[in-house]
């Protein structure tokens, strides 16, 4: 199904009139084949590995950031503008991708099973790093995924109530308070970072004329829609809407320097328009499906962030995408061999009483 859905967009770039890359192509069906293999070779304790392991690098990338901050690590001082600390990037090539991955390392430090010495470090960092990155998306797109978390979990509390282990759970309330006391102390003492930190709150949700980001993704998305609604049936080919450039401009001729645009909806429209509706569709039902799981907050959390900055062709998407669909595979086979094994009693039950009598 997701391997499918990738060639049937992938193939516009053989024959798309504003195809910027066609290796794009090459790319997606790349991933959907990892995502696949997760999905037919993946177990319960692969998966689990999968998940600690994207812990400790989004952590060990947060960890660095921290570094950047205090100066004890090389930092490029990102937008003194936004932050008079400089954006810190960890290990990636810009602050808004730490941002997106330090919400990750939240997410899964908040619910996997952990010690709680550990679930308080790792969370306390991330959490400050996830503050220092100045990233709006991220910071709405974890805000959005743990809200969608909690109301799955209050549907389903009657059920599973109690049945959590207690050293699981642990930790949590001590580690918003180390965060909550340790940010205070650092607006106390750096009152730079306190009016930072509201005045980027306060542009969250609105673009003001004088916020040159916010200005900058407007104009993206208006020169994304101009290429969605005259996009022909099956799109302007895979990779066109990387022409829509920073300020919103359409490179159309030559070659551009982006390959993906900054709406991931938008784009795969702008890209494959009705062919595109598979790949979309396989993305959000692999998240609506498996709500219940980390693996699903975390995918949420991914293609939210993806609203404004496109992560939909890195890894981590199609990492989530095969743990959530592996999720779904292994529980209709699980309900599959219940139902055998009721089946398989009934009829041992009736022989029993055929030979009775």
């Amino acid at each position: 199904m997701v391997l499918s859905a990738a060639v049937l967009l992938a193939s516009t770039a053989l024959y798309g009139e504003l195809v910027n890359s066609p290796t794009l192509g090459l790319q997606l069906i790349a991933l959907a084949i990892s995502a696949s293999l997760i999905v037919i070779y993946g177990s319960k304790f692969s998966v689990t590995r999968m998940l600690y392991g994207l812990l400790a690098v989004t952590s060990a990338a947060s960890f660095w950031a921290l570094l950047q901050v205090v100066g004890l690590a090389p930092n490029d001082a990102w937008h003194l503008d936004v932050s008079a600390l400089g954006r810190p990037t960890g290990f990636y090539p810009e602050p808004d991708w730490l941002g997106m991955f330090s919400g990750i390392g939240i997410t899964l430090a908040w619910r996997l099973p952990l010690t709680r010495g550990l679930r308080i470090i790792l969370i306390v960092a991330n959490l400050s790093v996830w503050i220092l990155a100045f990233a709006r998306a991220a910071w709405v797109a974890v805000v959005a995924a743990a809200a969608l978390a909690f109301v799955v979990h209050l549907i389903r509390e009657s059920r599973t109530a109690g049945n959590e282990p207690k050293r699981a759970r642990s930790g949590r309330v001590a580690a918003l308070a180390i965060a909550a006391a340790a940010g205070t102390i650092a607006f106390y003492a750096i009152p730079s970072l306190h009016s930072d930190v509201l005045n980027r709150l306060s542009r969250t949700l609105v673009a003001r004329a004088d916020d040159v980001s916010a200005q900058a993704r407007v104009q993206q998305n208006e020169g994304l829609f101009h290429l969605a609604a005259t996009a022909p049936w099956n799109g302007w080919g895979i990779s066109s809407s990387g022409r829509v450039g920073v300020s919103g401009i359409l490179n159309l001729s030559g070659d551009a320097r982006n390959n993906v645009g900054s709406n991931w909806i938008v784009s795969m429209w702008v890209d494959g328009a009705w062919l595109a509706l598979p790949v979309i569709a396989v993305l959000l039902l692999a998240a609506i499906l498996s709500v219940r799981t980390i693996q699903s907050q975390l995918l949420v959390l991914t293609l939210l962030s993806s609203i404004f900055s496109n992560a939909t062709f890195q890894p981590i998407t199609w990492l989530l995408v095969g743990a959530c669909l592996w999720y779904l595979r292994d529980k209709r086979e699980a309900k599959a061999l219940t139902r055998l094994n009721l089946a398989q009693f009934e009829a041992a039950k009736l022989k029993t009483f055929d030979g009775v009598h």
